[in-house]
């Protein structure tokens, strides 16, 4: 995994500074070199995307949101909604957690929102990805638009695998995909 660009060398290194060079996932020191960090927004960036308020999307991302973590550990964690659990698992000290249960209260509504509207999605396409029909639990599926042209709502969204995910970046790519899922995945719902 790469560096995100939207998440500026500067809050990453203050991110990295924060946790001690620590991952918060896996517990394990983190290399000091900035091209071997994957950068975590642990209140999902999604959330504010589809459940669109201007007060969230600041929490999301200020940099007491923002972590480097090691790139397999970001991969491990799936597209996992953050829980009060969650924080308290971190391997971080007590003031870290703290603030990021102060911002997960403050983002709780836009969270159970976003929630509800992926586990209703999910349930949608029988907890199935709707390209490839693999399996999907709500913390291992990642939510789509169907047409990047319309906004961001029930009506317009999809559930997907990790790889179906990534191959979807591309629009012309999720266009093909999506035509030849109609065709060949005729027990998941219409997109």
């Amino acid at each position: 995994m790469s560096l995100k660009p939207h998440v500026s060398i500067t809050k990453q290194r203050e991110a990295y500074a924060r946790v001690k060079g620590i991952c918060i996932i896996c517990g394990k020191k983190l290399s000091a070199s900035e091209s071997r960090w994957s950068v975590d927004h642990f209140i999902p960036r999604a959330i504010y995307k589809w459940v669109p308020d201007k007060k969230t999307k600041e929490l999301i991302e200020s940099v007491d949101n923002i972590f480097v973590v090691h790139p397999q550990c970001n991969f491990s964690k799936d597209s996992a909604l953050p829980t009060n659990q969650a924080i308290k698992n971190m391997h971080a000290e007590k003031k870290v957690k703290d603030t990021m249960r102060d911002l997960y209260k403050e983002a709780e509504d836009s969270i159970v929102a976003y929630r509800a509207m992926k586990q209703s999605t999910l349930d949608g396409q029988k907890k199935r990805c709707a390209i490839c029909g693999k399996q999907l639990s709500l913390n291992n599926a990642t939510m789509r638009r169907i047409n990047n042209h319309k906004g961001r709502n029930r009506e317009n969204a999809m559930c997907l695998c990790d790889k179906c995910n990534i191959r979807a970046g591309s629009p012309g790519q999720k266009r093909r995909m999506i035509n030849k899922r109609q065709r060949t995945v005729p027990c998941l719902p219409e997109l």
